[in-house]
């Protein structure tokens, strides 16, 4: 992935991987797993479609990857999954969620 609009585009299309491998880490876990539960620190996402959420993560941290440092990656990921949660109240609104998500991180992280 080369910039965030090239992975919107994807997003709206519905062209982008479900299974995953699943996010773990930097404050923020998306899980299929409803035994894990991760830290009290961490932001904790559990759904059916966390491979699809776990590829959004990822393409993220690919395409800010020169902006994030050792420090802002512990308020970058969490923010993400925080996003997250307040915009995927419904499991059937997967797209525009996952639109959401990019489009708050490009407002805060351009």
């Amino acid at each position: 992935m080369k910039n965030i609009a090239e992975l919107k585009s994807i997003v709206e299309q519905g062209k982008f991987p479900f299974e995953h491998k699943h996010f773990a880490g930097t404050g923020l876990i998306i899980t299929n797993d409803p035994k894990y539960t991760g830290s009290r620190e961490d932001v904790v996402i559990f759904t059916q479609h966390a491979g699809a959420l776990s590829w959004l993560v990822f393409e993220l941290k690919t395409i800010y990857t020169n902006k994030l440092d050792y420090m802002n990656k512990y308020a970058f990921y969490p923010l993400i999954g925080d996003i997250i949660k307040e915009t995927f109240s419904n499991e059937g609104e997967l797209i525009n969620s996952m639109v959401k998500v990019i489009d708050e991180i490009e407002k805060r992280w351009e």
